[in-house]
């Protein structure tokens, strides 16, 4: 397995600084973690791909919302092990709070399972797949890069795994709502579909 750099894109250094020490302390596995902060209009996508650019070439990726407040012990290793069952699988990510089929996950919940799409609120990331996709696609703003980049990496073959036994506490859209990058966002994400 390989080392894991965590990026915790955040608008509040304390409460990233915060988050990225809780998913180290409790990660058990060989991660570092970088803090991207930025300004509020800025949107997730940019500073992920900050955080992506300082990986080093054997790093896996997880990206890590700065709104999780629980990590349970060996989140990580436990992602890591769900990510190398299988060559193909190319994208994990555990339950919790959000709008996606993880999202119906509880405390509790076993197994794995193989859905289109993961949210990026906490997502680990095959080496291999950011060597293939790349970054985020630039043109999305906040909401809809997650979507694509499952998309982008499922063309080449890569699964995405909800891995149900990982739960985590995220606080469902603990950077607000921005209803105008919402907007934009989700007509670029028709576009893009529409070309592939």
């Amino acid at each position: 397995m390989n080392p894991v750099l965590i990026v915790v894109p955040t608008l509040s250094l304390e409460r990233g600084t915060d988050t990225g020490r809780l998913a180290h302390i409790t990660a058990m596995c060989e991660a570092r973690v970088e803090v991207v902060c930025g300004p509020k209009n800025k949107g997730f996508t940019k500073k992920a791909n900050l955080g992506i650019k300082r990986r080093r070439p054997d790093e896996d990726i997880c990206l890590l919302n700065d709104d999780i407040t629980v990590f349970h012990y060996g989140w990580l290793r436990a992602l890591q092990n769900a990510l190398y069952a299988s060559p193909a699988y190319g994208i994990v990510g555990p339950s919790g709070k959000s709008k996606s089929e993880s999202g119906a996950g509880r405390l509790g919940d076993v197994g794995l399972k193989r859905v289109d799409r993961l949210p990026f609120w906490c997502v680990l990331i095959r080496g291999e797949v950011v060597d293939q996709v790349g970054l985020l696609d630039k043109a999305f703003i906040h909401y809809a890069s997650d979507r694509y980049y499952c998309h982008t990496a499922a063309q080449r073959k890569w699964r995405c795994i909800w891995v149900k036994s990982v739960y985590l506490q995220h606080e469902h859209r603990g950077s607000g709502l921005q209803l105008e990058w919402w907007r934009k966002d989700m007509e670029t994400l028709m576009r893009l579909m529409e070309l592939t």
